[in-house]
């Protein structure tokens, strides 16, 4: 499974959509994009333009810290991708600005391998007991291409 991730839009649409021409200039079909927060509303904006392309893509985000009263995104979901379990938060209430050990144990207290996070907007990535991924700020021409095949996950940071 081939997944797009992005985090901190900032309300950047179309820089987010100019950032997503230039992956997909690179990559084939993608099954999934994912969005770590800050910027709920861009991602919603966005979909009718991702779905020209990927028309059976499964999207899904969460909510940070700056996307306040967006109806119906929690601040974490876990979700089956590849056959590993991936762990999508904004990572705000976390504290990723200061440690990555309270993401860590709880993307690992939910069964899952792996944990993408934004917030901070600086890309990041580190084996713990958890994969944790942050792809830097979309906001600032950065995305990471996920894949996931049985279980076993390779990654590519994007920047543009």
């Amino acid at each position: 499974m081939r997944c797009i991730v992005m985090s901190d839009t900032h309300g950047h649409d179309d820089d987010v959509r100019w950032l997503l021409e230039q992956a997909w200039k690179e990559i084939g079909p993608v099954d999934y994009y994912l969005h770590c927060g800050d910027g709920a509303y861009d991602f919603m904006r966005l979909e009718n333009f991702i779905r020209r392309r990927d028309e059976f893509a499964v999207m899904a985000g969460v909510s940070g810290n700056c996307d306040v009263g967006v109806p119906g995104l929690e601040y974490h979901q876990v979700l089956p991708i590849g056959g590993a379990k991936v762990f999508l938060t904004h990572g705000h209430i976390y504290h990723v600005k200061s440690t990555y050990t309270y993401l860590d144990e709880a993307a690992k207290e939910r069964g899952c391998s792996i944990a993408l996070f934004g917030h901070t907007h600086k890309p990041f990535w580190e084996q713990r007991q958890t994969l944790l991924i942050n792809p830097g700020s979309a906001a600032d021409g950065r995305l990471a291409l996920l894949e996931v095949s049985q279980g076993k996950p390779r990654f590519q940071l994007l920047a543009y």
